[in-house]
């Protein structure tokens, strides 16, 4: 599938939640690795996720690896960064990993710029804990950008 994709010219990104044999297989062919902090640790072998994000990006043109309430780090194409999480009342955090990683892959099917793709998916997945349940909490494109717009705190560019 990976292959079809890029003959066709189109971008894959790989939803890493743990490491299994298919899962490993496709992180090393993907255009984006998007991993949770234990896939990160399992496939490295080192529980630090600085460290992690490394040894990913030394074959992985970009990699986001995800830390839950504590943001996110990155990697790409050489350079590296950490975003912290957007500041939400936690209901439920069901769901929260698969509205990020359905908001980075409709960021890259619009061609979001990297800094913009990180903020877009990062308030879908913190939107999404700010009600119960996985498909309840999933956020509108809306309501996503009026978070982003609403936290002057957070860091933004030029900010």
């Amino acid at each position: 599938m990976v292959e079809e994709a890029r003959r066709r010219g189109t971008s894959t990104v790989l939803d890493a939640g743990s490491l299994h044999e298919g899962t490993a297989k496709l992180a090393g062919v993907v255009d984006y690795l998007v991993a949770s902090e234990r896939f990160a640790a399992q496939a490295t072998g080192s529980t630090d996720p600085e460290e992690a994000l490394r040894r990913l990006a030394a074959s992985h043109p970009c990699v986001v690896v995800t830390l839950g309430e504590r943001g996110l780090l990155w990697s790409s194409r050489g350079k590296r960064g950490r975003l912290p999480a957007y500041s939400i009342a936690c209901v439920d955090s069901t769901g929260a990993g698969d509205a990020f990683h359905g908001a980075f892959a409709l960021g890259v099917a619009r061609r979001m710029t990297w800094e913009d793709l990180l903020y877009f998916a990062s308030a879908a997945g913190a939107l999404a804990c700010t009600r119960l349940g996985a498909r309840q909490g999933l956020p509108s494109a809306e309501e996503v950008a009026s978070l982003h717009v609403s936290q002057s705190s957070y860091p933004r560019r030029g900010g």
